[in-house]
């Protein structure tokens, strides 16, 4: 195959890749829609190294997603209404950094890939050179509202330069950013962070799915064991009329 053909390929290929969340027993993703808190994702149905793949739409990289930790060993973990309204504050933050990004993609992951295979070296230029000017707006943007969002000034220089040093990375800017903050739940607090009321339900389905799922890697009689059925219970307790 020839070697512009496989360097689109991988233009595409990284940004996927960078895209992907691998989620770990104990993690979830919780889903945004604009200011919004959409839903969560537990990853895949399947595993690749004790880690669940998943993808969010590779046309939205806009949509900064969240990674959260829930706890099964009982011990304090943060108020979830507070973490609810800290990650809706952190959207707003963000929002202007998503958008940025996603212009990014499109001569990154479109433009230059279509070039490469058709030989267009100068439209291939040129969209390199403006995704360098479109991920230096969203670079210096993130060190404008760094205490906004939380950053040291060590973490905006580190997403700076993986930003505009590999620019099929560029477009998740936002994605990155939000990467950098991961709070601690109670499994059963989830639901408190203040998703959409019709989700309610069909959200506390897919927590007592992963609490399950939890159950077959921890001992018998354990602790861990008693704190996961506990959590259970109360989540069904919730569901009831």
């Amino acid at each position: 195959m020839p070697t512009p053909i496989l360097l689109a390929i991988a233009l595409v290929a990284v940004y996927l890749l960078d895209s992907m969340h691998f989620l770990r027993i104990g993690e979830a993703l919780v889903l945004t829609r604009g200011p919004r808190l959409a839903g969560l994702s537990f990853g895949g149905s399947f595993e690749l190294g004790g880690r669940r793949p998943y993808l969010p739409n590779p046309l939205t990289p806009f949509r900064a997603d969240f990674r959260v930790g829930w706890d099964t060993s009982g011990a304090p973990t943060e108020d979830a209404p507070l973490v609810g309204e800290a990650m809706r504050s952190h959207l707003r933050a963000v929002r202007a950094v998503g958008w940025i990004g996603s212009l990014c993609a499109i001569p990154v992951v479109i433009v230059a890939p279509l070039a490469l295979i058709f030989g267009e070296e100068v439209i291939f230029l040129a969209a390199v050179a403006a995704a360098v000017l479109l991920a230096a707006c969203g670079c210096l943007l993130v060190g404008v509202r760094r205490r906004a969002l939380g950053l040291s000034g060590l973490q905006v220089c580190s997403l700076a330069f993986i930003a505009l040093v590999c620019l099929p990375c560029s477009p998740n800017l936002a994605r990155a950013v939000t990467a950098q903050r991961k709070w601690t739940l109670a499994a059963r607090d989830l639901p408190q962070l203040g998703f959409d009321r019709q989700r309610a339900n069909a959200i506390r389905d897919q927590i007592l799915a992963a609490l399950s799922s939890a159950r077959r890697y921890v001992a018998e009689e354990s602790a861990e064991l008693k704190v996961i059925d506990e959590q259970i219970r109360a989540l069904q307790g919730g569901c009831q009329p």
